[in-house]
């Protein structure tokens, strides 16, 4: 029996059709037809994978097809490897970073920030016809050969097997040492002492822990991004001024302020506007660098904006979403739930701390621009003290009205790992809502085992 491809619908391609162009970091654009035809014609053709309709991505179709937003972001998350592939052929630089933070610098000094998993997506994304299975095969595959060069406990490990052995052209390996991840300064030693000697390195030290306030540190690190905007431009062979830290800045922010408007928006209704993974991509596009390309983001976040409220205004619920569904809250560093079986459960994810900890952090527009990103960074909420952190998410629980907290850590992040029981007792003793801890294997398909505990967790509600 053949596998069961969704298929988008032609009823719906005359709307989608109405809908705006994208817009590109190099000046190119793409239409909704040009879309329209790579999403059913070619898209399902390269990457039949993510078309299937199975347990691990849905027992139906989660796809929202009257969103114009779910099907952009869905070609743009297709075509990543290929655009990655242009953008090095003509001379783009490239740097593997951590996620956790701003790439406004990396915009600045014209380099695409790269986090570890669009590392992989870049890699990944250049072999065809794989379905779901072949390719999550293929991922553990590329993991486990890195476990064997770098350490099991480090979550960048497939990044970091992909620049060494010379998979991917990554000019430079320039992460953030931020307090959510335990192994970012291994892995850029790791990547000193790896065969690739050509990629540049540079560690850009945070000061962590009660520093937001102190001038010293803010100076510090405002030192550190000079240093690392100074190595971009080495690899690059070009300089980059204030007035260019300025444009990026101004930008991001840009970015920042509609995808915590969207946010706003979103929970100020009681019937949810899109579903779980709608309403995640809008985060995603709201931070910029998501989709390898900042111009393309915001384009695509500009038009969400019109249309969730629009559907705010209407009652329009979101696709596939129950009535009255339990509202989950998620914590902790690149995990998530698998929401379309969530929602079949009759819950619905209104919020994560992750990335929306630095779109909640605007940079302020006037005077040092190192100095103010430098401010703005050390003052990420998920940066700070368990407390601090924690008082942070109940902020952000209350406003999304979540009925739940599930904290979850990969294997191998000791940070995450430690802090999880404080954060969600302190979140249980100011809310009294029900909080669940669960521990995950970083990659593979979310396992049976993962759904029922969830769903066990939903039931509770």
């Amino acid at each position: 029996m053949g596998k069961q491809l969704f298929r988008y619908s032609e009823d719906n391609k005359a709307k989608f059709l109405e809908s705006d162009n994208i817009t590109f970091n190099d000046g190119s654009v793409v239409t909704p037809e040009e879309i329209w035809d790579y999403l059913t014609v070619e898209g399902p053709v390269k990457y039949p994978g993510t078309y299937e309709i199975n347990l691990s991505q849905g027992n139906r179709d989660s796809r929202d097809e009257t969103l114009p937003t779910s099907l952009k972001t869905h070609y743009l998350s297709l075509t990543f490897s290929a655009r990655m592939e242009k953008a090095k052929k003509n001379g783009k630089t490239i740097a593997f970073i951590q996620g956790g933070q701003a790439v406004d610098p990396y915009t600045a000094a014209d380099t695409i920030a790269l986090r570890p998993f669009l590392v992989g997506q870049w890699y990944h994304g250049r072999e065809h016809g794989n379905d779901i299975y072949k390719s999550v095969l293929r991922r553990k595959q590329s993991k486990e050969t890195a476990f064997h060069d770098m350490s099991f406990e480090a979550c960048q490990t497939g990044g970091y097997e992909h620049v060494q052995v010379g998979d991917l052209p990554i000019d430079v390996v320039a992460p953030y040492t931020v307090l959510r991840c335990s192994d970012v300064s291994y892995g850029v030693e790791a990547h000193r002492h790896g065969p690739n000697k050509d990629v540049k390195l540079i560690n850009v030290d945070f000061p962590m822990r009660h520093q937001a306030d102190k001038p010293w540190a803010i100076e510090y690190f405002a030192r550190n991004l000079k240093k690392l905007v100074k190595t971009l431009d080495e690899a690059r062979g070009k300089k980059t001024t204030e007035d260019d830290l300025w444009r990026a800045i101004r930008l991001h922010n840009e970015g920042r302020r509609l995808g915590t408007e969207l946010a706003d928006l979103w929970w100020s209704t009681d019937i949810p506007p899109t579903n779980s993974d709608d309403r995640n991509s809008l985060v995603a596009l709201a931070n910029l660098d998501m989709h390898g390309d900042v111009q393309a983001s915001l384009s695509v976040l500009k038009e969400a904006k019109k249309i969730i409220a629009e559907r705010v205004k209407n009652g329009v619920k979101g696709h596939a979403v129950t009535d009255n569904p339990k509202r989950l809250f998620i914590l902790g560093s690149c995990v998530g739930i698998n929401e379309s079986r969530s929602e079949d459960a009759g819950a619905i994810v209104v919020g994560k701390d992750d990335q929306w900890s630095h779109c909640t952090s605007l940079v302020e527009e006037e005077g040092d621009p190192y100095y103010n990103l430098a401010k703005a960074t050390l003052e990420y909420p998920y940066e700070q003290s368990i407390e601090k952190r924690a008082q942070w998410t109940i902020e952000q629980i209350r406003k999304s009205r979540a009925d739940g907290v599930i904290f979850i850590h990969n294997w191998g992040c000791n940070t995450q790992a430690a802090v999880s029981r404080p954060i969600v007792d302190f979140i249980k003793r100011e809310t009294g809502i029900p909080t669940y801890i669960h521990e995950r294997d970083l990659h593979g398909l979310r396992d049976e085992q993962e759904q029922n505990r969830v769903n066990a967790f939903i039931e509770m509600l």
